[in-house]
């Protein structure tokens, strides 16, 4: 009877009720975040025009100023969301890069968008840290990779809304200013004003709706403490977790070099307008990003209901091999329908075997530890994908001679085909740990419900 009263305590304690609006909070949230960084892709043109750039200082502003400040501020994040309060991280999060969108508006040198840029990745950097330990605690193992995988399919949404929406608020300022509407601010001042003041509105709503969730007990309770025994358990798993790591990074990077410089690729090889090259990649990353969200957590799922433990790196390596050949054919293409479909379905297959991976950290992470592992995966991302790829891409343009195309064909090919072979460099060491059960810190199987 002690026993059970004791299993009783230490069983977690799940929010019922109020788990499901604080996911669709969340996601509403990481879609927002996700406008208010991508935006500024369909400005590459005015913002070139406006301070003139070259094609690397717009690398720089769009990726490498990002991603240096949000992956460090991402580590530092993810042990405050595994030790603090969450709802407080988010919401400061949320007021940093909404008002720093605003503010870009007002931008009048390169040196203040950068500045602004790097206040965006500070605020954004706190939020999926700290959304996947509160969906950890918010629902049970059984519903915990679904909960993950919806947060995860909303990721997808934020760019193509940025590209769509975008395009649409473009034509719409362009038809109001043919028709007498009268303002001193520019057409790209005006897109960043419309985008940040919604966040600021979420913000609010998260205020009222999230709650900050009692904290799962199982599992050490030393699980969180130090850095040291952060760094210790990844070395007692270093093959796994750095084959993990930089397979999803690389596989990940891929999606960064198409929706960085794809749409700009399209205008340069096909004389696309901004409107129309945003208007058609918008639905584009739409479909292909939330079906590899959601479609590859579910087939790993099936195949793993089979007696598959290491189903997870299995299909990862699936779509990355199909995401290797579409987009190394795709770029090459002359014909632009061609050229878009082939584009799809490889960015269908890096989003689905990154975000697997991501969505599997919820089993692979010990429980007192998720935020801090996602962060670490997510700083690892943002340096290459968002941070080394959009200044790679024009830097492989300027030396191989031909345009953003060709160099695009050569860096997904070199990534995604790392990255297969990172795959299945660990397949084996995912399926034992699998098999026993992912051991938590004390060596204790994690608690599985």
């Amino acid at each position: 009877m002690l026993e059970s009263a004791r299993a009783k305590a230490a069983a977690p304690t799940f929010e019922g009720r109020r788990a499901w609006p604080t996911l669709f909070m969340l996601c509403a949230l990481i879609v927002f975040s996700l406008v208010d960084r991508q935006v500024f892709v369909l400005l590459i043109g005015p913002l070139k025009a406006e301070f003139q750039l070259s094609d690397v200082q717009i690398g720089l502003l769009i990726g490498t100023a990002f991603a240096v400040v949000y992956s460090f501020l991402g580590i530092p994040a993810g042990r405050i969301a595994d030790r603090g309060n969450r709802k407080i991280l988010v919401i400061t999060g949320v007021a940093i890069w909404s008002f720093s969108t605003i503010g870009s508006a007002f931008a009048t040198t390169y040196a203040a968008l950068i500045a602004l840029r790097l206040g965006l990745a500070a605020g954004e950097a706190v939020l999926t840290p700290a959304a996947h330990s509160m969906i950890g605690d918010l629902f049970p193992p059984a519903k915990r990779s679904l909960a993950a995988s919806i947060y995860n399919a909303a990721t997808m949404v934020g760019s193509p809304l940025a590209f769509s929406g975008g395009a649409l608020l473009i034509a719409g300022i362009e038809r109001a200013r043919e028709g007498g509407m009268q303002t001193s601010l520019q057409v790209w001042q005006i897109v960043l004003l419309a985008v940040g003041l919604p966040t600021v509105v979420l913000g609010i709503i998260f205020v009222v709706v999230a709650p900050e969730p009692i904290r799962s007990s199982h599992g050490s309770q030393t699980d969180s403490g130090s850095g040291r025994v952060v760094v210790r358990q990844i070395l007692r798993h270093k093959r796994l977790y750095s084959g993990l790591l930089l397979g999803t990074t690389l596989a990940a990077g891929c999606s960064y070099a198409l929706l960085n410089w794809g749409m700009e690729s399209f205008k340069r090889d096909f004389g696309w307008t901004a409107v129309s090259a945003g208007s058609v990649f918008g639905p584009l990353t739409l479909v292909a990003g939330v079906t590899g969200a959601l479609v590859a957590p579910w087939i790993s799922a099936r195949v793993k209901s089979r007696g598959r433990d290491d189903a997870v790196v299995l299909v990862s390596m699936g779509f990355i091999f199909l995401a290797a050949l579409s987009l190394t054919v795709g770029f090459t293409q002359p014909n632009p329908i061609l050229r878009l479909a082939l584009l799809g379905i490889g960015l269908t297959g890096t989003q689905a075997s990154s975000l697997n991976i991501i969505v599997a950290m919820q089993e692979v992470a010990p429980a007192r530890m998720r935020a801090t592992f996602v962060a670490l995966l997510y700083m690892a991302i943002a340096l290459f994908g968002a941070g080394a790829v959009p200044v790679i891409v024009p830097l492989v343009a300027d030396n191989l001679g031909g345009g953003l195309s060709p160099a695009l064909a050569v860096v997904c090919a070199i990534s995604s085909g790392v990255s297969l072979l990172l795959f299945w460099s660990v397949r084996a060491d995912y399926q034992r740990e699998a098999k026993a059960g992912f051991p938590s810190v004390d060596g204790a199987p994690q608690w599985q419900g």
